[in-house]
């Protein structure tokens, strides 16, 4: 009896598209879930069971394969990916049945949802992930890892390198380069290429690098002319702030949202609450280009002399 493993029980679309993708052309006798979260263990997802942990892929015997279902974050999903094939257990590809992939190159272990568009000549790289109503353009080029956001469009001959996140409806024009580790964040508009490991935002896209270190109560635009000791100290409260949009009990000073398992519309969520709670101005960009609770703690530290009420 052969099984396919989907780890990471949090997705119902991708049960559905594997149970599809199962009754199209028999690949496996039995589908399973895992997931580390043991809140989850014995639930069931369209008839589907959470059977266990990762772990429980120790077992598997010839024939069976998994699919790494971790998407909200490519950093996480490269993490789980690993994981899972440190038990030396095949990955497979899950592509839905109704997807037109004629003239498309596609490579090992990619996930493909349905109402997407893979055009000729376009490339998915291996582990990418095309999630419902995404456009890859005709020439355009998926890197490994990387992302494509429901409604994510990417036009003809775009290069995306490796592990990059294209958020919800965001779009890239034709003929760019967005570089390995980069983010789009959802609804964005691309016109000018993105380097690697930093983040596009907005309407038209602007482009910001993610600082590597902040210094103490840095300020962008703003320098306060109060003491330096005189400062509010954020850190704990930013803290407890992005802790409970993640769902987590505690996250490091340190910790990107983004890593963490956050995305544009969590950011989006968050950045309200942290400025009613805060009583300080923050800004969707804040957010993105300070993504560590330290870095954020410390720029609204030295920017709070701008009331809240001035915006």
């Amino acid at each position: 009896m052969t099984t396919l493993y989907l780890c990471a029980a949090g997705n119902s679309e991708a049960v559905r598209l594997a149970l599809a993708v199962n009754n199209e052309d028999k690949h496996w006798d039995r589908i399973v879930l895992l997931d580390d979260d043991h809140t989850k263990r014995g639930q069931e997802i369209l008839g589907v069971p959470v059977a266990g942990p990762f772990a429980a892929l120790a077992d598997h015997q010839d024939g069976d394969q998994a699919v790494n279902l971790v998407a909200r974050s490519c950093k996480r999903r490269e993490g789980a990916q690993k994981k899972i094939e440190s038990f030396g257990i095949p990955l497979a590809s899950l592509v839905h049945p109704s997807v037109d992939i004629y003239g498309a190159t596609l490579g090992r272990a990619v996930t493909i949802y349905a109402g997407c568009t893979i055009s000729a000549h376009s490339t998915v790289g291996d582990h990418a992930i095309v999630f419902t109503q995404a456009v890859l353009g005709h020439g355009a080029s998926l890197g490994v890892g990387s992302v494509l956001a429901p409604g994510a469009a990417v036009n003809a001959r775009v290069l995306v390198g490796d592990l990059v996140y294209v958020g919800s409806n965001a779009s890239v024009l034709p003929d760019l380069k967005i570089g390995s580790g980069a983010t789009i964040g959802a609804c964005s508009s691309v016109l000018f290429d993105v380097p690697a490991d930093s983040t596009a935002l907005g309407v038209p896209a602007e482009v910001m690098a993610v600082p590597k270190h902040v210094p103490p109560h840095a300020t962008g635009h703003l320098q306060s002319s109060e003491p330096e000791n005189r400062a509010p100290d954020f850190l704990d409260e930013v803290r407890a702030i992005y802790a409970e949009f993640l769902g987590v009990p505690i996250i490091g000073k340190d910790e990107n949202f983004f890593n963490a398992g956050g995305n544009s519309l969590l950011a989006l969520k968050m950045q309200v609450s942290l400025q009613d709670r805060l009583e300080v101005p923050v800004t969707i960009v804040d957010i993105f280009r300070f993504p560590c609770p330290g870095q954020l703690a410390a720029h609204l530290s030295g920017g709070q002399q701008q009331p809240l009420a001035f915006l």
